[in-house]
């Protein structure tokens, strides 16, 4: 019977440990942790399940009860507000992410009324947001007629302008890589990505995963991918 018993525990043990860890996390950084996830999968034998959409509807999903363990937000407002709601703990920075300009090799392109720019939807993407607060600029008044075309998130952002249905995009550095012009960080709230445990999750693994999310190697990584490392 006891010999029983062990073989039952042996056999439950991968399955408890292969339990997926269910991360919402923000458009822009959705292809940068598909590139990291392997990593951490190997080193720890957690898989990740990921869901993706602008940070605000992630938010949103999260207050009606939409099964995630950890958000991995684009800014800081969700998860200090998750925290305040008692809906998530142990919030942290993870990046500071960069905006950019795609479409023309010089910003005064922004002042330009006869070239098309898309940006995220500002309510509820917060770099929809930073576009938003540059296009606000004085300098830029006179582009203020253009067509201006919103994406749900900032991946269909970027597709808008990849596809050549707009002339222009702002959009993260993470997605332009070296085809962008940079925005200077003093002409937006900075983009401080914080992530934070939802409570009632499996919250010991969503703070290892933060744990190692933070970890040196990881965050060179970031950084070769386009974001800045936490002030």
């Amino acid at each position: 019977m006891r010999l029983l018993c062990l073989l039952c525990l042996l056999i439950s043990l991968p399955a408890q440990a292969g339990k997926p860890l269910r991360v919402a996390v923000a458009a822009n950084f959705r292809m940068v942790l598909e590139a990291l996830a392997p990593a951490f999968e190997q080193a720890t034998g957690t898989p990740l399940s990921l869901s993706s959409a602008s940070t605000g509807v992630l938010y949103n999903q999260i207050r009606h009860g939409a099964p995630f363990d950890v958000l991995l937000a684009a800014d800081s407002a969700r998860p200090m507000r998750l925290e305040a709601e008692e809906l998530g703990a142990h919030r942290r920075c993870y990046a500071l992410g960069q905006l950019v300009l795609v479409g023309s090799d010089t910003l005064d392109a922004l002042a330009n009324p006869a070239l098309s720019l898309a940006i995220a939807n500002p309510t509820t993407a917060p770099y929809g947001l930073a576009a938003e607060q540059v296009l606000a600029r004085p300098a830029f008044a006179a582009g203020a007629t253009r067509k201006l075309v919103q994406g749900s998130n900032v991946v269909q952002t970027w597709q808008f302008w990849h596809s050549r249905n707009v002339d222009l995009a702002l959009v993260p550095r993470s997605l332009a890589g070296s085809q962008g012009v940079a925005i200077p960080e003093s002409w937006y709230e900075p983009l401080r990505q914080e992530a934070v445990v939802i409570t009632g999750g499996q919250e010991a693994e969503a703070r290892r995963f933060l744990d190692w999310l933070a970890s040196p190697a990881q965050q060179a990584r970031l950084q070769d991918a386009g974001y800045g490392p936490c002030p």
